[in-house]
């Protein structure tokens, strides 16, 4: 009892406090929601390829929190060694577990089990663990080492390594690892010999009925000698993926199911991995995972390229047991206390605290959105309306370390993530969760696609993208980018003056600096839906390159809230994205 209500308050924490914001903050926001559109700009085609399916007669194709705590890295060393059998208890230490015998791998097993699953009651993956793991702490929970001379796979053929991630604090899932070895499968069952405890003291105990929590896979990014974190997937459906020179940040997901919704976030879970072996030479590797919840089961692939942004190819088929009022597809987390906008203070020696500073989207007319995020007072939901959307993303564009002085975390070299779409996903939002939270401890930033049409019980769903984890997305596009955007309130001058709202926005990068050699010809095309703009201005920004642009807000309407827009041209030629932010008065 004790431990299944533990888990119950852990499965709270998991969730990104979504479950107690929806309920608790939307009593105080009511003006939080937005939908905002997009004007056309210049396009170009859509990628060809299929399109999400929710017709439950589609067929399906072949191949298949604030989660926080995680262990931190293992020790460095080649990790050459293959599993081997454990002859005895008491060699579990010296030696690899025992694998299964060989049995034909096919990916299409993978659906079928999805399939599957879907049509029998749900069964709760979570389970009580052994009081000596279950009451870890965070930090205690980061003293287990998966020790890395025992790593899967031989780094010096594919320069890939498998490392295992015990289970422990609000990690409860027993998590299945299978290896794909030459088209043939081989379980790994438990062996807590692949473990350094620590000074925890847990050696001597008997886990041997537990799963695994996870895998971490490594390559060398940084130079032919190094073994540097690529990719882990780790809690319920997350996932961080991480480039050349990048350290760990945001996350990603597999699913998210009704987030910031009345009833509660349902969160699925990872239950069961396949990782097959990369052959020597391979730059790919490929990771298949069954995903269970109580309404979806879900069969993905993942083929991982490896590289300066390194790269992940997905291809989900999900089934449905149950209707689903709100499906987000591509979820990506984020964290983000406070920027230079200084909505809010905090007593902190760092100027800047966030894992990603804006949410850039490119909509299916071809403009590109970008959206500063911030840690509002009131929980916040944006949609962006679309249909066949060309890809959004999470970015970290901040990357200059004097602004965040954290040598820790080092926000200033965690990767940003960019959804591309394949195919055409039809009508849709893409969706902007933020919560508000009083300090780094939880991810509060959550974006996603929710398709228009909803799925019903029995239906199917086929989805397909790639997530890349970049810099700051430079490459994306060649037009000027929103870099900063500072806030500032005006107070009343007079009896005959109003208050205002002053904002100030930096653009950077493209033909920009080009342009600006004749700045009096260039303008800011700024908007807004409520409330009055004056006080335009633009001004060449020697120092960091680009240009300032400024303008007052009044708030003359009566109305509560209002979405801005601004972008630059020069004549009639569109120069930079398109800044957009809700603004409360």
């Amino acid at each position: 009892m004790q431990n299944n209500q533990r888990r119950v308050a852990l499965s709270f924490k998991r969730v990104l406090l979504i479950a107690s914001a929806a309920s608790a903050i939307m009593v105080g926001a009511s003006h939080g929601a937005w939908a905002q559109g997009s004007k056309p700009a210049d396009q170009t085609e859509a990628e060809a390829a299929p399109k999400p399916q929710t017709d439950a007669a589609q067929p399906a194709a072949e191949g298949a929190d604030a989660a926080t705590g995680e262990a931190s890295a293992a020790d460095q060393g080649d990790a050459t060694a293959e599993p081997q059998p454990v002859p005895t208890a008491a060699a579990a230490d010296q030696e690899k577990p025992v694998t299964s015998a060989p049995v034909a791998f096919d990916p299409q097993m993978v659906i079928d089990r999805a399939r599957d699953l879907a049509k029998k009651p749900f069964e709760d993956p979570h389970r009580d663990l052994p009081d000596a793991l279950a009451n870890l702490s965070a930090y205690d929970y980061d003293q287990i080492r998966f020790k890395s001379q025992r790593a899967f796979f031989s780094q010096a053929e594919s320069g890939f390594s498998l490392e295992l991630f015990h289970p422990g604090n609000m990690y409860d899932v027993p998590v299945a690892i299978n290896l794909v070895r030459d088209g043939n499968l081989q379980v790994v069952p438990y062996s807590a010999g692949l473990f350094d405890f620590g000074k925890l003291g847990l050696s001597a105990n008997d886990f041997s009925t537990q799963g695994y929590a996870g895998f971490r896979l490594r390559y060398p990014l940084t130079d032919v000698t190094s073994s540097d974190e690529l990719a882990r997937f780790l809690g319920a459906s997350y996932f961080r993926l991480q480039g050349e020179g990048q350290s760990i940040g945001q996350m990603a997901r597999g699913l998210a199911l009704d987030l910031a919704g009345p009833t509660g976030e349902e969160v699925p879970v990872f239950r069961e991995f396949w990782i097959v072996a990369p052959k020597k030479g391979e730059r790919k590797i490929t990771v298949y995972a069954l995903l269970d919840s109580a309404r979806v089961t879900g069969a993905y692939q993942f083929d991982i390229t490896p590289g300066s942004d390194s790269k992940a190819d997905i291809r989900a088929n999900l089934f449905f047991r149950d209707g689903v009022e709100k499906v987000g597809l591509a979820p990506l987390n984020g964290m983000f206390l406070f920027g230079e906008q200084h909505r809010r203070n905090f007593d902190d020696y760092r100027g800047e605290v966030h894992s990603s500073d804006g949410l850039l989207i490119n909509n299916g007319h071809g403009e590109w959105l970008w959206r500063p995020l911030d840690n509002p007072v009131n929980l916040q939901i944006s949609s962006f309306l679309d249909e066949n959307p060309r890809g959004f993303g999470l970015l970290q564009r901040d990357r200059n370390f004097d602004h965040y002085q954290d040598l820790d975390r080092r926000f200033d070299k965690q990767p940003g993530y960019w959804i591309k779409p394949k195919g055409d996903w039809g009508k849709g939002h893409v969706e902007l969760v933020e919560i508000p939270i009083p300090s780094e401890s939880n991810d509060n930033i959550v974006a996603y696609w929710v398709p228009e049409t909803k799925p019903v019980a029995g239906g199917e769903m086929q989805v397909e993208y790639s997530i890349t984890a970049t810099r700051d997305g430079d490459d994306l596009h060649q037009m000027a980018q929103a870099t900063d955007t500072r806030i500032m309130r005006i107070a009343a001058q007079g009896d005959d003056d109003t208050a205002k709202t002053r904002f100030i926005l930096n653009f950077a990068g493209g033909d920009l600096d080009y342009f600006a050699k004749n700045v009096a010809n260039m303008k800011a095309n700024v908007s807004t839906s409520e409330g009055s703009v004056e006080n335009i201005r633009i001004i060449a920004d020697p120092e960091n390159g680009g240009v300032r642009v400024t303008f007052d807000l009044i708030h003359d309407s009566g109305a509560p809230s209002s979405n801005l827009r601004a972008f630059l041209l020069y004549d009639e030629q569109v120069l930079s994205e398109t800044w957009t932010m809700p603004w409360v008065f």
